[in-house]
């Protein structure tokens, strides 16, 4: 009734006078009450306001990250604390977060602060030695008038920048003929090129594609810049080396693409890519890029013309046996039920995570496997700082990992029994509880993840490339694009610096590489002349 009451008024005043009535009256017990209801009512209206400052901070940065604020987590929890969980689960997930805080903290190196220092320029760079010397006249002591003696120099440096530089190589090919007869001629074998009468080097080759797939230039952009350098070309012309080196890199692609399809752990997903086709009503149709990632080592993509899926990677997927780890949309069922292959389903729990996170706004009591989720997280990056071989990152996830997902799984069996089936929050539990086997396959072997997000990482080189180039040509320029995209992730897994790689393994293809040796030139076997670049995250 008290609580009521406070609604319907905001008069400080009124509740005052109200209050004092019932404290003259004797009537304490109700005023405690009555001040209680009034202090919860104005900590969940706090609590209201300061998730929803969060939320317009979200929007008004722009920040697309999933990432939770651990303090909004914990706000969101204080308003249902008490009917979301069994006590005893909230015990054990409140201690369990402190458990894994400490062990955390406990691995991770002091900070020790340094006073800011000014970076010195590489000791690698080429240099130029530029002295600065006095004039004769400034040389001599105003004091005596004598011929002053050096004796040191003070050195200071500057950096300048040196644009690109393009090179002719004039080729000249000695003849020799034979002034007897008249009848012989022999000429000096002449270089090595990749494209029959062509004029680019391994190395402009190699700029012209990494520009492209790892820079995410468009080639039209590409020509300005060579321009500026003082190479005029045309768009065109880049395309077909882009087309020639693709070709050349396909039987490449195909033996990454073996050993992914033979490795034990195969995560895919696809995106879209607009194409060319001037059969379309249109102008342009949409296929998709597959991609595969195996082993965490070998990343594959391959162009399918259909963009709704429905042609799906079958011809990829086709007799795969082993762990095969995507989204649960039903493109891939048929990998699993036998129809094309009888793979071991892997789920993803940041899909079920990504479920939760697009309810934060507008359902608070998603916090709560928000935060188990998390947990399991921290139970990777735990073991991921202890460096834990698979097999004892197994036991760790059944000793940590597998009574958070127990917790996890009571958690939805109670809200889906209480929660009509066409909410939002329903449809969220009801994912991961039909998917339940698959999302916790990584409990049962310590090489799986719990995510298909390193092959979602892959995927981002081709979302950053379609919003600068916009399309492909043609279904041929979608293929080139996979085939490329393919060698330069994989090159970014190992540590490689895809410029290096594809200068060298270009200049080995020019002069005719055994096919029975393509191995020696697959990224995790190449041996580079350059220090490697850290290996991507």
């Amino acid at each position: 009734m008290h609580a009521e009451a406070i609604k319907k008024t905001l008069d400080l005043a009124q509740i005052s006078t109200h209050l004092r009535s019932l404290l003259a009256e004797g009537r304490t017990d109700e005023a405690i009450e009555m001040v209680i209801a009034m202090l919860s009512q104005l900590q969940t209206s706090n609590i209201e306001l300061v998730l929803k400052l969060m939320k317009m901070e979200r929007e008004r940065s722009g920040r697309r990250s999933e990432r939770m604020d651990p303090e909004q987590i914990s706000l969101m929890l204080e308003m249902i604390a008490d009917e979301m969980t069994e006590e005893s689960d909230h015990a054990a997930t409140e201690g369990e977060d402190k458990a894994l805080a400490a062990e955390r903290e406990a691995l991770q190196a002091p900070e020790v602060r340094q006073a800011p220092r000014r970076r010195r320029p590489s000791k690698d760079l080429p240099r130029e030695i530029i002295t600065h010397e006095l004039a004769p006249e400034e040389r001599l002591c105003s004091c005596c008038g004598r011929p002053m003696t050096r004796i040191g120099e003070d050195v200071s440096e500057i950096v300048e920048l040196i644009p690109a530089q393009f090179q002719v190589q004039e080729h000249r090919q000695a003849k020799y003929a034979c002034s007897r007869c008249k009848e012989t001629v022999v000429t000096a074998a002449g270089p090595a090129k990749l494209i029959e009468k062509g004029l680019p080097g391994p190395g402009l080759l190699a700029h012209v594609v990494v520009s492209k797939h790892e820079q995410h230039l468009p080639l039209t952009r590409l020509v300005e810049i060579y321009r500026r350098g003082g190479f005029t070309t045309s768009t065109s012309t880049l395309c077909g080396w882009v087309s020639a080196v693709a070709d050349e890199l396909a039987p490449i692609v195909d033996r990454i693409f073996t050993k992914a399809m033979v490795s034990l752990e195969l995560q895919t997903d696809g995106s879209g890519l607009k194409v060319l086709d001037r059969d379309d009503p249109e102008g342009i149709c949409k296929g998709t890029i597959w991609t595969f990632v195996g082993d965490r080592r070998h990343v594959v993509f391959r162009y399918s013309k259909d963009g709704t899926g429905g042609e799906g990677p079958w011809r990829y997927l086709k007799g795969r046996e082993g762990y095969l780890q995507a989204d649960a949309s039903n493109i891939f069922d048929r990998a699993y039920n036998g129809k094309i292959a009888e793979a071991d389903e892997v789920g993803c729990l940041s899909h079920a995570r990504r479920k939760y996170y697009d309810l934060v706004d507008s359902d608070v009591r998603v916090a709560y496997p928000l935060k188990l989720i998390g947990q399991v997280y921290q139970v990777e990056d735990l073991a991921d700082r202890r460096k834990l071989t698979p097999e004892e990152r197994l036991a760790l996830r059944e000793a940590r990992s597998a009574p958070i997902m127990d917790r996890y799984h009571r958690w939805l069996l109670r809200m889906v029994s209480g929660e009509p089936p066409a909410s939002q929050l329903a449809k969220a539990c009801a994912y991961s509880l039909n998917h339940w086997a698959a999302l916790t396959r990584f409990l049962t072997d310590g090489h799986l993840a719990p995510d298909n997000n390193l092959c979602e990482q892959q995927i981002r080189c081709l979302a950053l490339g379609r919003r600068n180039y916009l399309f492909a040509g043609s279904d041929a320029g979608a293929e080139r694009i996979a085939i490329l995209y393919s060698v330069i992730r994989t090159c970014a897994l190992h540590g490689i610096d895809a410029f290096a790689y594809l200068k060298d393994t270009l200049s080995k293809l020019a002069v005719g590489w055994p096919t029975d040796q393509l191995d020696e030139l697959l990224p995790e076997n190449w041996s580079p002349a350059t220090p490697k670049s850290s290996p991507e995250a």
